[in-house]
């Protein structure tokens, strides 16, 4: 898994390049072409991180779970914390507007997976999450500042957004919606089976007579 995770983040750094090389004109990274391009593969990059965080679900052993999350979490933030101090490097004359070209946008695509990857991990692990997060004032102002520059390059897709909502949500970040719901919490889980329940008794009312098949629910 981490060689197949390694090969995905150097190809798409590289494909990165190519999109960029390819598009004319000097503001390339606004160019609607790029931008379309690089949510394309920012899609591929977030299914193996969703692979990523759901081998870590489906581990069946707390302490080999924690083991797992308390590297996975730390490498994450290290690797943020490096993109931006890079990106405040390359962006100290313009008066704290972020500024993408073709020196920042690795750094840039850097903090944005990352910070999408965060809120799989927060959302799907949130007890863990707030015992390591909740406690470092470092790591906060971090995912703060990666959340404020995800939103501001518009490179996102609009689920990766969405996600990193929720999470915003769930560290309190941003004071939660009456209606907030973490989509992992366990509530939902018992909740998802109930529907079943109906199907099993149209199905046993098919018996009396001719009736419709049961469809599938997906979540």
């Amino acid at each position: 898994m981490n060689n197949k995770y390694l090969f995905l983040v150097s190809f798409f750094i590289c494909m990165i390049h190519l999109v960029y090389s390819e598009i004319d004109g000097e503001d390339k990274i606004q160019a609607p072409e790029f931008k379309e391009m690089y949510k394309k593969m920012l899609l591929e990059k977030r299914k193996a991180q969703h692979e990523a965080a759901k081998r870590i679900a489906d581990l069946g052993n707390k302490k080999k779970e924690n083991e797992m999350l308390k590297v996975v979490i730390n490498k994450l933030f290290e690797t943020l914390k490096s993109s931006l101090e890079n990106l405040a490097k390359k962006n100290k004359n313009n008066d704290n507007k972020l500024r993408i070209d073709k020196d920042s946008i690795e750094d840039v695509s850097s903090v944005i997976e990352n910070c999408a990857f965060a809120s799989d991990l927060a959302l799907r692990f949130p007890k863990f999450f707030h015992k390591v997060y909740d406690k470092n004032k470092n790591w906060q102002f971090t995912l703060e500042t990666a959340i404020s520059i995800t939103l501001q390059s518009k490179l996102a897709d609009e689920t990766s957004e969405k996600a990193i909502y929720l999470m915003s949500q769930e560290l309190d970040i941003i004071k939660k919606e009456p209606n907030y719901s973490n989509p992992f919490s366990p509530e939902k889980i018992v909740e998802e089976p109930l529907p079943m329940k109906e199907t099993k008794k149209k199905k046993e009312k098919k018996k009396r007579g001719p009736g419709l098949s049961g469809g599938k629910l997906e979540f």
